[in-house]
């Protein structure tokens, strides 16, 4: 049996649930009312939710639901035990906007799991983990097509560096939506164990004359910049600490998340 499990309740949270078994794997649960629309095997259940809950709980290393955060609470009240034995527990919304990491964040790996899902669904992931909070630098980043992991870790280290702040402060990682199947990025976002999100350009636009422009990008990409605008959407509150710097085939920029005081 996977290691995952992810429940869906409704059509749209099936839609969701395919996309994760696509990118992701897993066994997918559904209703035996909703009816098989995967093209794929899925495992129906009879069932209330609650009793299918009961019965696969301990089997997974993690599990996924597909439904209100309300809806799973009550659903595993019951079953929780310890952060150090209870599955990984993330919730999604049924439109896919959210992925909130819900139970077993850091030891269970649920944080993790989040920030895959947010990128599948090109969401945003929630994760409240007093180790994760404290990290407060988002690396706006930029590359040429095709380069390499070993080039953009350099990059982030020269900016880090720069700034006298360390990799372990380093919240998210963000570029552009054009970048969204660039291998290296994804290899950095494995290698340091820190989640990337990716910018849609129309957010972009509506910032980045706050920016010095470059005509490369905009002749690629069709907005100014992608670093320093990347740097200010990818987190809250933020204030810019490093304007855009270049190195080898990539450019970054650092911001700093502000906390309520």
């Amino acid at each position: 049996m996977s290691s995952t499990a992810i429940i869906a309740i409704t059509s749209h949270g099936l839609i969701i649930g395919k996309k994760i078994i696509e990118n992701l794997g897993g066994d997918l649960y559904l209703p035996e009312e909703l009816g098989s629309h995967m093209g794929q095997p899925v495992f129906h259940y009879k069932t209330s939710t609650r009793e299918l809950v009961n019965k696969i709980w301990g089997q997974y290393t993690s599990i996924i639901f597909i439904m209100a955060l309300g809806i799973v609470t009550r659903l595993i009240k019951g079953h929780i035990k310890s952060k150090h034995t209870d599955p990984a527990v993330v919730v999604i919304d049924e439109v896919g906007r959210y992925a909130i990491s819900a139970l077993s964040g850091h030891e269970g790996g649920a944080n993790r799991l989040a920030e895959k899902i947010a990128l599948i669904c090109q969401g945003d992931f929630v994760v409240t983990t007093g180790s994760e909070a404290t990290k407060t630098l988002i690396a706006g980043m930029g590359c040429r097509r095709g380069a390499s992991v070993d080039i953009l870790e350099e990059t982030l280290l020269e900016g880090l560096k720069k700034i006298d702040r360390k990799c372990e402060e380093v919240r998210l990682i963000a570029s552009v939506e054009d970048k969204i199947h660039e291998k290296g990025f994804y290899d950095l976002s494995e290698r340091l164990k820190i989640p990337l999100k990716f910018i849609p350009k129309n957010l972009i636009k509506i910032i980045e004359g706050n920016f010095p422009p470059s005509e490369l990008v905009q002749k690629t990409l069709g907005v100014h910049s992608v670093a320093e605008p990347c740097a200010i959407l990818g987190g809250f509150r933020c204030k810019m600490i490093l304007p855009k710097i270049k190195h080898k085939e990539a450019t970054i920029a650092i911001a700093e998340e502000k906390l309520l005081s």
